[in-house]
């Protein structure tokens, strides 16, 4: 059965790299094709492709590259997965690991890779996709230590949700909480207790401080 990887990621050079791995791979295999996604159409066509006969398609896309309103982008995502002869990974750079729990949420049948995996780790997880008949979900030796070392210290408490997520991108369109109470008919105390809880798991005292530290959290990288 042939493999395709097909990779979403905005930076020329981690995607070079990727072709490097898949081109190793495909030395030994000559069932491997790598085709790289320029823009997010073309994400979400890939994803609605109808199934090819002996051919599983891995596609990769990197969370730094998705639109502005990521949120959104990431449940259009969600509403077009089929896990029928299809793999989904989501890559994640250190700058967004902490919103690793809110995009699980979001996508419990996603595979998640950590982009400074040293090779030798990103070119077992990318071997591994031989055992995708299983439909396994795969998670990268960095992201699996971090999970664990959240699990034994109990910190989930400082973790980022997906309702967080959403909160953030809503601020940072420059909207109050009484503009999206009204627009999204929650109660106006019911925002302020998360984003007061909000604030204090990223230890930020201001709205000037919590924007950059959202503007860090989901950064477009330079290419």
């Amino acid at each position: 059965m042939s493999r395709h990887f097909f990779l979403y990621d905005k930076n020329i050079f981690f995607a070079e790299g990727v072709r490097s791995v898949v081109a190793d791979l495909a030395a030994h295999e000559d069932d491997c094709a790598f085709s790289r996604l320029d823009q997010f159409s073309q994400l979400i066509n890939t994803l609605r492709q109808p199934k090819q006969k002996d051919e599983l398609r891995w596609i990769l896309c990197d969370v730094d590259s998705l639109p502005d309103e990521r949120f959104n982008a990431l449940y259009t995502i969600k509403e077009y997965y089929c896990r029928e002869n299809q793999q989904l990974v989501i890559l994640l750079g250190e700058n967004n690991i902490s919103l690793f729990f809110a995009l699980h949420s979001l996508l419990p049948e996603a595979s998640w890779l950590l982009k400074n995996e040293s090779l030798d780790n990103f070119f077992k997880f990318i071997e591994s996709a031989d055992a995708m008949v299983a439909k396994k979900i795969f998670f990268s030796r960095s992201l699996i230590n971090y999970t664990r070392q959240k699990w034994l210290a109990r910190d989930f408490n400082n973790s980022i949700s997906s309702d967080d997520w959403w909160l953030m991108e809503e601020i940072f369109k420059g909207k109050t909480l009484s503009q999206i109470s009204s627009e999204q008919k929650i109660d106006v105390r019911r925002l302020s207790r998360c984003k007061r809880g909000l604030m204090k798991k990223l230890n930020v005292k201001n709205n000037v401080e919590l924007f950059n530290i959202f503007k860090c959290i989901v950064a477009t990288p330079c290419v």
